[in-house]
């Protein structure tokens, strides 16, 4: 009989036959790429309308929110607060400039973006522009009014020395 020798097993080799085996694993996926199942579509179901929104309550009805601030520590207006229906003018315009030469006086508003001029008398979405003062605009509707104080501009931070 011949007897074969099988030489000794290193750890070289045993290190080789397990990257060899790694390889092998990594390029399986690229070599026999794995076939998806097919399902069918899903489907998307139709939208159903939007639920139709209740009418909300009468602006009257939140003056207690006017009358107790949440945010305030007293839980009251600030002092000069006008009417309930005030803030809420007072709170969407700013005031920005007053212009008069002579008898023509002139306020700017701003609401938002967009920039109103306006002079005594004229109508502001259902105020009226009762008198406009050097800093001040007083409008009044049925349901009271309201005052546009002129403040001043933010200070701009100091600039630092270079």
């Amino acid at each position: 009989m011949i007897a074969i020798r099988v030489p000794a097993l290193r750890p070289n080799h045993l290190l080789g036959g397990t990257a060899v085996v790694c390889a092998a694993i990594a390029i399986w996926p690229w070599l026999f790429p794995p076939v998806p199942a097919t399902r069918p579509l899903a489907t998307v179901p139709a939208s159903a309308p939007a639920p139709a929104l209740a009418p909300l309550p009468p602006l009257a009805s939140f003056s207690a929110i006017v009358e107790r601030p949440l945010f305030s520590p007293s839980r009251r207006p600030p002092p000069g607060a006008t009417t309930a229906s005030g803030p809420l003018v007072a709170s969407r315009y700013r005031l920005f400039g007053v212009v008069a030469t002579g008898p023509k006086k002139r306020a700017f508003l701003a609401d938002g973006a967009r920039h109103v001029d306006i002079a005594e008398g004229d109508r502001l979405d259902g105020w009226t522009v009762k008198q406009i003062g050097a800093d001040s605009v007083l409008l009044s509707s049925p349901e009271g009014e309201a005052v546009l104080q002129l403040k001043p501009a933010a200070a701009e931070p100091p600039a630092k020395p270079q």
